[in-house]
């Protein structure tokens, strides 16, 4: 097929999109914001220590999994890619450290041991996570009879769950229980608002062996779907924003990047999608629920990241959230009252040997650090330093030696992945997965302009790494049927 499709954005749907298009006869060319691939799929690495930005856990990973096999599709996980499964996560509640199991077994005894009176609704809420636990995940409906069939075997347990769960919050399901520590465990696991069905997924893909880190993290997955992308014959164009997406008679005709026109048969836009609507299609055209999810719909909100690299390794778990009553400054206005530790001592790759990588986030107004870098770059700069000290003098307190032992610092703040990725409001996966955003089917589609697709986080609530790779994959499928049209 003698056609030509421009991508936007080099992120997991982007290089996704690109990967399939390219297996399927059409010539792509990637047209990405920053120096490097990957999007929010993010590493930085700094001074021999890897900063992963992305990765917690990646739905799918288990081999033989429905998603699995969508990830070797693609290289984001090589045949010898090791998957780390951590045993527990630490969640800190009004002074007292909990470690809740990652073990199903495990899991039901730590509940029913803290609220004996809430056997009823954990022995529910246990039963559920376990038939996701024992499903083969998948995306999408099968493609054909024998499709069918395996899904009915390995897979129906995700019909009733979603049918019991989706449409219901997190805050809901918990109105069951009586144990107050339990209700905000949970809550801390996934927040009240969300649908019931991410907290049922999340711990059955985790406890199920099915969710874990790949080692080499983030960089290594997009380094591996970009090698296998320009492999396959396509094109990469780093630092060149995409100025707008030329539209001729209500079909698109290519992109302007740095004031020269470029060709092609058609457009995938794998970006934000408030800049695709806005300023690269210069706010003509309407979105049925884009319009109104991006004024209305909650989002996931702006972080700051923290990272450090420390001379040795201080025995910090992979997933730690402290409080801090007090409360640290992000902004002169503005306090946040907890932050998550991650710390990547199990993967060799995240940092020289005998030495730690460790990670902390933390709610971060986004006006404030925009503006900030935009007025005053320089005490933009001394802002990040004094935010690192802080979190820095607090961490101490818990992990004695912390301080002492850093030996690199760096800080992204919400202004950091706005200037790296345009997303909309800073939000790092989009639309928060609320039953309501769950349950709208995203068009991906723009009214009266044809050839043209929206691809990525901004089409499916609650983004994911399995989200995005399996949405390039359908779009290329879409985009390569409307160019056999003409």
């Amino acid at each position: 097929m003698d056609k030509k499709v421009i991508i936007i954005g080099a992120g997991l749907a982007g290089l996704s999109a690109g990967i399939y298009l390219q297996q399927k006869g059409v010539q792509t060319e990637i047209f990405e914001l920053a120096g490097w691939a990957g999007g929010m799929c993010t590493t930085w690495e700094r001074g021999g220590y890897r900063f992963d930005g992305c990765i917690h856990w990646m739905v799918g990973t288990k081999k033989g999994d429905g998603i699995y096999q969508l990830y070797r599709e693609v290289d984001a996980l090589a045949e010898d890619t090791e998957i780390y499964n951590a045993d527990s996560v630490s969640i800190e509640k009004n002074g007292v450290m909990y470690d809740i199991p990652l073990d199903l077994n495990q899991f039901k005894e730590f509940l029913l041991q803290l609220a004996p009176e809430d056997a009823k609704p954990i022995k529910k809420l246990c039963k559920a996570i376990g038939l996701m636990a024992n499903t083969n995940m998948v995306m999408g409906p099968p493609a054909d009879f024998k499709g069918f069939i395996q899904f009915f075997k390995e897979s129906r347990n995700i019909i009733p769950l979603g049918i019991q769960y989706q449409k219901v919050t997190v805050k809901e399901i918990l109105q069951k229980f009586q144990n107050e520590t339990i209700k905000e465990l949970i809550t801390s696991l996934m927040p009240a608002e969300f649908s019931a069905m991410a907290l049922i997924m999340m711990l059955g893909t985790r406890m199920g062996g099915n969710a874990g880190y790949p080692m080499g993290g983030a960089l290594d997955v997009v380094n591996r779907m970009e090698s296998k992308y320009l492999g396959l014959g396509g094109k990469i164009r780093l630092n060149s924003k995409v100025d707008e997406i030329i539209v001729k008679d209500g079909k698109v005709a290519g992109v302007m990047c740095k004031g020269k026109p470029y060709s092609a048969d058609g457009v995938v836009a794998a970006c934000d999608a408030y800049d695709t609507l806005q300023r690269m299609l210069k706010g003509k055209y309407a979105h049925p629920q884009l319009d109104k999810m991006l004024k209305e719909s909650p989002l996931f909100p702006p972080l700051a990241v923290v990272s450090f690299g420390l001379n040795k390794k201080l025995g910090i778990p992979f997933g730690v959230t402290y409080e801090c009553p007090q409360g640290i400054a992000v902004a002169p206005d503005s306090k946040t009252y907890g932050y998550s530790l991650r710390s990547f001592d199990f993967d060799d790759a995240a940092a020289p040997e005998g030495t730690s990588s460790v990670m902390a986030m933390l709610e971060a107004p986004l006006d404030y650090w925009q503006k900030l870098r935009k007025d005053n770059l320089a005490e933009y700069g001394s802002q990040k330093k004094r935010l690192a000290a802080t979190l820095a003098e607090e961490i101490d307190k818990r992990i004695p030696g912390f301080k002492d032992a850093i030996s690199v610092v760096d800080v992204s703040t919400p202004a950091t992945y706005v200037r790296l990725t345009n997303t909309y409001r800073a939000s790092f996966e989009g639309f928060l997965p609320t039953p309501e955003a769950l349950t709208t089917k995203i068009q991906k589609t723009v009214d009266g302009v044809s050839n043209l697709f929206l691809c990525g986080q901004w089409t499916i609530a609650g983004g994911g790494i399995c989200s995005a790779i399996n949405d390039g994959k359908t779009i290329a499928d879409r985009m390569q049927k409307t160019l056999m049209k003409g």
